[in-house]
């Protein structure tokens, strides 16, 4: 579970830093923004992209990937107890 404080940098933190947060690796990270499920800015002016992560969009991602409660269970019924003394 990342920090309830993700506003650690206004200005965007690096696949490095959110790799840190959520303890996954950098790779996985990467890919999540390849995929478009964590939305990143790429700074890298030429060459190799270089990507921040602006805290809105890692807010958001968390917000979609946390894990909602479990459904409550139905509750049962309690079961007639029939007596049946044979004759």
């Amino acid at each position: 579970m990342p920090p309830t404080d993700i506003r650690l940098s206004p200005h965007g933190l690096t696949p490095k830093e959110v790799s840190r947060l959520l303890r996954v690796g950098q790779e996985k990270v990467r890919n999540w923004i390849k995929v478009g499920a964590l939305n990143a800015v790429d700074v890298g002016h030429l060459g190799r992209p270089r990507y921040v992560v602006l805290p809105e969009h890692l807010e958001a991602f968390v917000k979609a990937r946390s894990a909602a409660p479990p459904p409550r269970a139905p509750r049962r019924r309690k079961q007639k107890l029939v007596t049946f003394y044979p004759d």
